[in-house]
C-alpha cells in the first residue's frame, strides 16, 4: 500500500523530478493521512476552513460555487494530482471558496500546514514545484473569467473538449458527469448544452453517445475557439 502511494505522489505535479524512493524518504518522519472518500460525498463545505494540504490521489472531484442568486456553477473538475485550492494553504483567510465533492469515490492525501511547510522548507524541488503551481493559478482564474463571461456556448464547449482530448491523448472524451452537471461546468442551461451539443453534432464536429463524446472535426473545433 504505501509503495503504491509514493509511486502515486511521483507523478503529480508537487512532487515532480523526485523518484518514489526518494519521496518515500522525504515523508518518513513527516506525518500525512490517506482518506477514502465515498462518490457523491462532499469532502470539504464552501466556507469550511482549509488547515491542511489536501491532494486529489485517486478519483474525479468537483469544485462547485454557488453564485448570490443560488444558480450553481462548476468551478473545475479534479484529477488526481491536484492539489486543493493551493493558494490558501498558508493564506490568513484560509475559508474555501468552492464545495468540493468526490464524484466517484475519491482517495485524498493530506498533511498539516507546519508539516507541509517543514516539507517544502527542507526539499528545494517540491518547493519549486509548489511555487509554480502557485504561478498557473492566475492563468487558469483569467482563463476560466474569460470563457465564463465572453465566450459563446459553443465556444465554451469546444475548449472544453479540446482540453480534454489533449490532456488523454485520444479523440473521444469520456463523460463523468451528467449533462447538467456539466451544463454547470459551463454556467449554462441543461437545454443550452444539449442544443449545442446537437449543433455541433450537426455540422459533423463531434459525435455524441451517451457518456462519450468522440471528436471528428478537430480543426473545425479550433476555428469556434479562435472565433
Amino acid at each position: 500500500m504505501e509503495k503504491t502511494i509514493f509511486s502515486q505522489l511521483e507523478t503529480t505535479a508537487l512532487f515532480a523530478g523526485l523518484t518514489a524512493n526518494a519521496i518515500e524518504r522525504q515523508l518518513e518522519k513527516l506525518p500525512y493521512s490517506i482518506r477514502k472518500v465515498p462518490a457523491k460525498t462532499v469532502f470539504l463545505s464552501a466556507n469550511e476552513p482549509l488547515r491542511e494540504m489536501v491532494m486529489v490521489l485517486e478519483g474525479r472531484v468537483s469544485a462547485k460555487m454557488t453564485t448570490p442568486k443560488g444558480k450553481c456553477l462548476m468551478v473545475d473538475l479534479l484529477k488526481p494530482g491536484t492539489i486543493l485550492a493551493p493558494a490558501f494553504v498558508f493564506s490568513d483567510d484560509n475559508r474555501m471558496p468552492v464545495e468540493v465533492e468526490a464524484v466517484e469515490e475519491s482517495v485524498f492525501f493530506s498533511m498539516s500546514k507546519s508539516h507541509f511547510s517543514m516539507l517544502i522548507g527542507r526539499n528545494e524541488q517540491v518547493r519549486a514545484n509548489f511555487l509554480d503551481i502557485l504561478s498557473h493559478i492566475n492563468f487558469f482564474l483569467m482563463n476560466k473569467i474569460r470563457m465564463l463571461h465572453t465566450a459563446s456556448v459553443k465556444e465554451k464547449i469546444a475548449a472544453f473538449l479540446l482540453r480534454r482530448v489533449r490532456s488523454v491523448h485520444s479523440r473521444s472524451v469520456v463523460l463523468h458527469l451528467s449533462r447538467k452537471q456539466l451544463a454547470d461546468v459551463f454556467a449554462i442551461q441543461k437545454s443550452s448544452l444539449i442544443r449545442t451539443l446537437n449543433e455541433l453534432e450537426r455540422d459533423n464536429l463531434i459525435f455524441v453517445r451517451e457518456k462519450e463524446i468522440v471528436l471528428i472535426d478537430v480543426p473545425g473545433l479550433q476555428k469556434i475557439v479562435k472565433g
